[in-house]
């Protein structure tokens, strides 16, 4: 999800309205997460455009996101891996992201 734009909108009339709603989503530790939560959100709403416009999100960029799973899940598929979800324990998510971002990890030492 961070390959497509910005997935909040912030009209300027309703500016705290959307910032409250995007609260909703937030997850305090990553930005990743919040991504996936608001898609997680979507998927349980059955991808209703209604329910972006009230969250005030781009609706767009949610349906590239979907596009972009489907790719995914296809080459898992081609490559027979077996495709699970972690559900509502994102552990197993913090621990992948952690692992990928480790060569960009920088090592910061004492005085």
């Amino acid at each position: 999800m961070l390959s497509v734009p910005r997935i909040f909108f912030r009209p300027p009339d309703r500016a705290e309205e959307s910032d409250a709603a995007r609260e909703k989503f937030q997850v305090p530790e990553s930005d990743h997460l919040t991504l996936l939560h608001v898609f997680q959100r979507w998927k349980a709403e059955h991808y209703r455009v209604d329910w972006c416009q009230k969250h005030f999100i781009h609706v767009k960029t949610l349906r590239k996101v979907r596009e972009i799973r489907s790719q995914l899940l296809d080459i898992m598929k081609s490559q027979r891996m077996v495709v699970t979800s972690t559900g509502t324990d994102w552990d197993p998510i913090r621990k992948a992201i952690c692992s990928a971002y480790f060569q960009n990890c920088g090592r910061l030492k004492g005085i």
